[in-house]
């Protein structure tokens, strides 16, 4: 097993409580929100779903976590792909795969949380156009990678909902 106390030191901070789903219409809400997290602008993010401490899937997104409804005041994010904990509300294949094999683990009365380190995005100048231009440049896929290796040579396995490294 995997805990998320082997990463806390790397910058790791807990995000959210995600609700058990059969108390919010199957689909997933989330508790205990971190909104200076949960709401930040930053763009590139590794992230953990942790269920009771251990580490169940190591993840990357190139959006924000979460997006605030501009109509409305809930505390939850905006539903959908443009925010990476707004997908796995209602989301695709993939997001459907991470909450069905966690609905079990909710049923039998475990904690699940999201955890993420905020990865730097560099400026990185290059030519456009003869030009030169200032370029975000992130790390976040391949810091998941690393992590994904790390945990791999520590105890030979992924973590339980990565199916691959990619």
């Amino acid at each position: 097993m995997i805990g998320i106390d082997q990463f806390k030191e790397d910058g790791f901070e807990r995000v959210c409580t995600v609700r058990d789903p059969s108390s919010s219409g199957e689909f997933w809400m989330y508790d205990d929100i971190r909104e200076d997290l949960m709401f930040s602008d930053h763009r590139s993010w590794v992230y953990f779903i942790v269920v009771n401490e251990e580490v169940w899937k190591v993840g990357e997104t190139g959006n924000p976590l979460g997006i605030r409804y501009k109509r409305t005041q809930s505390s939850q994010p905006i539903p959908g792909s443009r925010s990476r904990l707004g997908r796995y509300r209602f989301g695709d294949t993939t997001d459907e795969y991470v909450r069905e094999e966690l609905a079990f683990e909710f049923r039998q009365g475990a904690t699940v949380e999201i955890w993420a380190k905020q990865c730097p995005v560099a400026a990185t100048p290059v030519l456009v156009a003869g030009n030169t231009e200032e370029v975000g440049s992130a790390i976040h896929k391949e810091l998941e990678m690393a992590y994904l290796d790390w945990i791999w040579q520590k105890t030979h396995t992924l973590p339980r909902l990565n199916k691959l490294r990619k």
